[in-house]
C-alpha cells in the first residue's frame, strides 16, 4: 500500500497522464482524494475540473473529495492549492467501494443502509466525508455503530463559512453542500487503526449550561452564553467572532461514562445565545480551553509511538482548522514530524469523526490519525521526536495561559478542600444531613434569608423516632444506625433542589425541618406523609413509628422561643401515646 501526491498546477494533466502510463490498477484497487481550498474562487467548479481530468485517465478508479483547508502534500501543509492523493493497494484482495449517500438518501432508509454495509465481506473501515448538519451526521453514526467493533469508523467535516459553503463530492456526482460520501475499505489482508489527539487544556472555573437546545447554548450560569467571551476575553460580536472564539473552545463534561470533549463557537445570535459546532447537553459543565503547546507536543509524540507499533504504510490525518489557527506558522509541525517516517495524507477539517468505545462522535479541535497497512507489520525506522520534544520556546500568550491555568487549578484545589472542610463542619457524618449547629444557624438567621419574603411564615417540624433506645438495646447499635440512615435517605429527596425546605439531624434520633412559603395545610401534609412513610417496609428496612411536633414562627418573637415551643409540642405528642402529630397551627 502506498500513496503518491501532487498539487494542481499548469502541469497537472501531464502528471496524471504520466501516472496513467506508469501505474496500472485494477477496478477499485486504488482511490483518489481531492482536497480543494474552501475559500478558493469557484472552488467546487475547479475541484470538478480536476475530477474530470482524473476520470479521463483513470476511468474506473473511485474519486472522493471535499472543501478543505491545510491540505497535506508530501509532508507539508498548504492552504492555497488543490491537493490530489492517489492511494494504491497492492494486495489483490484489497479494494474500496464508494457510496454517494446524498444521491440515494431518499431511497435508502437506515435499515437498508446498515444491511447494505453489513453485506460487505472483510470490511475493515468506513471513511465519512460530510457537509451535512450535525443531527443528520449523528443519526448516520448511530447506524454505523451497529457494525462489528473491529470496523474502524473515521472521517471529517468539510470546511466552509457563511461566504463559502462547505461541500463534498464523488466521481460522477455534483458537489453537495448538505451531503455525505462513504468510502468502504475492504480486504482480508488490510489493517486499520484510528487514534485521537487533543492538546487543549481548560482554563478557569466550570460553568453550568443552564439552558440549551441542540447546538444552541442560551445560558451559562443563568446568564447569556456570549458573556463568557465578552466578559473574560473581550471578543466582540461580528464577522471576526468565529476565528477569535475558535482559539478558546469549550471543554464539555457530561458524565464519567461519556467523558469530556471539545466544542467550538460558530456564531452569536442577537439574544446573546451562541451557536456551537454541535450539540451541548443542558446541565453539562463547560470550561474555556486553550491550546497547550506542551500537551500537543506530548500527544503527537505518543501518536508517533503508536504509529511505530502498528507499522503503517500510509497515515491519514484529519487535523482541525482550529489547531492550525492556533499554531500559526508552526501549524505544519505535527504533520511534518509524523510524515518523516510514513507517507501522510489528509487536511484540516471543521470537525473530526471517529468511533470511540463503540460510539461514533464528532470531535472538534483534535487530530484523528488513521494508520493503514496491508499484510503483516514491516520493520519501521525508529521514530525520533527529540527535536520536537526539546523545543522550549512558547508564545507569550501560551505562557500566560499556563500561568492562569496553574493559578486556577491551585485555587480550585483549595476551594475543594475548603468545601470538604465546610461540609464536615456542617453535616452529620452518619446521615449526611445538616447537623444541629447548621440547622440552628439557619433558623436563627432566617430574618437574613433573602428568599423569605416579609409576608412568608416559616415553620419548624420536629421529628423523633419512638422507642429508639429499645431498638438499640434489642437489635444493636448497627440496626439503630440503619434506621437513622433509612429515615435520612427518605428525607434527602424531599429537600434536594427545594430552597423552601431543609432538614437536619437535631441530635440522637431527633430531626428538625425548617420550611417557609407553605400554608399550614401543606406543612401538615408533609409531616403526615413522613409519619406514615416511616412505618412502611418500602421505605424502612426496620419499620418504625415517629412522634412529630409542628409550630409556626410568631411575629417578632425570638427564634429560640419558636425552637422551644416545637420541642414542647414534640414531647406532648410522645406523652399522648406516640405515633402522632401535635401542632399549634
Amino acid at each position: 500500500m502506498r500513496i503518491i501526491q501532487i498539487t494542481v498546477s499548469d502541469t497537472f494533466r501531464d502528471t496524471i497522464e504520466t501516472w496513467a502510463d506508469e501505474i496500472h490498477v485494477a477496478d477499485h484497487s486504488a482511490l483518489f482524494h481531492i482536497y480543494a481550498p474552501y475559500d478558493m474562487p469557484d472552488s467546487a467548479a475547479k475541484a470538478e475540473q480536476v475530477c474530470n481530468v482524473i476520470r479521463e485517465y483513470f476511468p474506473t478508479v473511485p474519486v472522493v473529495g471535499c472543501s478543505a483547508t491545510g491540505e497535506i502534500v508530501d509532508g507539508r501543509m498548504t492552504s492555497s492549492e488543490i491537493a490530489v492523493t492517489l492511494m494504491l493497494f497492492e494486495s489483490q484482495d484489497t479494494h474500496v467501494e464508494v457510496l454517494t449517500y446524498y444521491e440515494i438518501r431518499d431511497e435508502m432508509n437506515a435499515s437498508d443502509l446498515l444491511r447494505y454495509i453489513s453485506n460487505m465481506e472483510h470490511l475493515q473501515g468506513v471513511e465519512i466525508l460530510t457537509s451535512a448538519v450535525y443531527e443528520r451526521l449523528e443519526s448516520t453514526g448511530a447506524v454505523l455503530d451497529h457494525l462489528p467493533e473491529h470496523v474502524e469508523i473515521f472521517g471529517s467535516v468539510a470546511v466552509g463559512d457563511e461566504t463559502h459553503p462547505a461541500y463534498v463530492f464523488s466521481r460522477g456526482h455534483e458537489a453537495s453542500t448538505e451531503g455525505t460520501v462513504f468510502v468502504f475499505y475492504i480486504g482480508e489482508d488490510l489493517h486499520l487503526s484510528s487514534s485521537r489527539m487533543f492538546g487543549w487544556k481548560s482554563i478557569g472555573y466550570p460553568l453550568e449550561v443552564t439552558r440549551s437546545e441542540g447546538s444552541v447554548v442560551y445560558e451559562l450560569n443563568h446568564k447569556p452564553a456570549y458573556e463568557v467571551y465578552n466578559h473574560y476575553l473581550h471578543i466582540e460580536k461580528g464577522e471576526h467572532f468565529f476565528y477569535e472564539a475558535l482559539e478558546f473552545p469549550w471543554e464539555v463534561e457530561v458524565d464519567e461514562e461519556t467523558g469530556g470533549y471539545i466544542r467550538h463557537a460558530k456564531s452569536v445570535n442577537s439574544d446573546g445565545s451562541i451557536v456551537m459546532s454541535s450539540n451541548i447537553p443542558q446541565g453539562s459543565k463547560v470550561r474555556l480551553a486553550y491550546g497547550d503547546p506542551r500537551r500537543m507536543v506530548e500527544q503527537t509524540i505518543q501518536a508517533g509511538l503508536d504509529v511505530q507499533k502498528f507499522g503503517p504504510q500510509v497515515l491519514l490525518l484529519v487535523n482541525c482548522m482550529g489547531r492550525m489557527l492556533f499554531w500559526g506558522n508552526r501549524s505544519g509541525e505535527e504533520v511534518s514530524s509524523l510524515s518523516k517516517y510514513v507517507p501522510v495524507t489528509g487536511f484540516s477539517a471543521l470537525g473530526e469523526i471517529m468511533r470511540t468505545n463503540g460510539t461514533t462522535l464528532l470531535n472538534n479541535l483534535s487530530i484523528v490519525a488513521v494508520a493503514m497497512r496491508e499484510g503483516p507489520i514491516q520493520k519501521m525506522p525508529s521514530l525520533n521526536f527529540e527535536r520536537m520534544a526539546s523545543k522550549k520556546s512558547l508564545p507569550i500568550t501560551a505562557r500566560l495561559a499556563i500561568f492562569i491555568n496553574t493559578i486556577t487549578e491551585e485555587l480550585m484545589e483549595k476551594n475543594q478542600q475548603l468545601n470538604e472542610a465546610l461540609y464536615k463542619i456542617s453535616h452529620d457524618y452518619l446521615t449526611h444531613l445538616l447537623n444541629r449547629g447548621a440547622i440552628e444557624r439557619m433558623i436563627v438567621e432566617s430574618k437574613d434569608n433573602k428568599l423569605i419574603g416579609p409576608e412568608d411564615d416559616w415553620y419548624l417540624v420536629m421529628f423523633d423516632i419512638d422507642d429508639f433506645k429499645l431498638i438499640n438495646d434489642t437489635y444493636g447499635h448497627g440496626t439503630g444506625d440503619q434506621v437513622l440512615e433509612d429515615v435520612a435517605n427518605y428525607m434527602i429527596p424531599l429537600v434536594k433542589n427545594n430552597p423552601k425546605l431543609d432538614v437536619g439531624r437535631w441530635g440522637g434520633e431527633e430531626f428538625m425541618f425548617f420550611g417557609f412559603g407553605y400554608t399550614d395545610e401543606e406543612i401538615l401534609q408533609i409531616a403526615e406523609t413522613l409519619r406514615c412513610k416511616v412505618k412502611s417496609p418500602e421505605v424502612m428496612r426496620h419499620p418504625i413509628s415517629a412522634s412529630i411536633g409542628i409550630t409556626k414562627h410568631r411575629g417578632d418573637e425570638p427564634e429560640l422561643d419558636t425552637i422551644n415551643r416545637v420541642d414542647e409540642l414534640l414531647y406532648r405528642a410522645k406523652n399522648q401515646g406516640k405515633d402522632q402529630i401535635c401542632a399549634d397551627l
